[in-house]
């Protein structure tokens, strides 16, 4: 698999994993913090799809112009 491939396989499958597990009630109260993490972790993930997308872009034109 290309670097491209790579790339977009390790966003799509990067798991946004919980810190903290349930309490044995089955009520969550993940705290601000937790939040904020999964926030960060989802941006991440879209940046890594955007790098993604300008590699593939930047490599059709480097084609386009050989």
């Amino acid at each position: 698999m290309n670097e491209l491939g790579e790339i977009i396989t390790a966003g799509s499958e990067r798991e946004l994993g919980q810190s903290n597990p349930s309490p044995p009630n089955g009520h969550a109260s993940p705290s601000s913090s937790d939040f904020r993490i999964i926030e960060l972790e989802i941006e991440n993930l879209r940046l890594q799809r955007l790098i993604a997308e300008l590699l593939f872009k930047n490599q059709q034109l480097r084609r386009a112009a050989e």
